[in-house]
């Protein structure tokens, strides 16, 4: 498993330094270091999207913020903040981020 931190945010920002807009009112950012959308060979990794709007009443979008030099980051915005129950699982290896459902 890659190394990893999980914590919220103000703002984060890509490669370039340039702020990266999620929507939500609350914002966690999952750092994965050694880790890329794409395997050394070039193939990819993950096929699914960069951008992701759920229609939950909690999280409003996960966006792919940075995958440069082997630091993958995604934010996930919230509508209010709520602190995720972290998780490691095996076979693939994955990182879960369980967050709470609104009454």
């Amino acid at each position: 498993m890659p190394g990893y931190t999980i914590e919220t945010a103000s703002s984060l920002s890509g490669p370039s330094g340039q702020p990266v807009t999620i929507t939500g009112n609350a914002l966690f950012g999952a750092r994965f270091q050694n880790a890329s959308t794409k395997n050394p060979n070039g193939t990819p990794s993950y096929t699914g999207s960069n951008d992701i709007k759920p229609t939950t009443p909690l999280i409003k979008e996960v966006k792919l913020v940075e995958d440069f030099e082997r630091v993958l980051l995604w934010g996930v915005g919230l509508d209010h903040l709520a602190c995720p129950k972290v998780s490691e699982l095996a076979g693939p290896f994955r990182v879960v981020l369980d967050f709470p459902t609104p009454p």
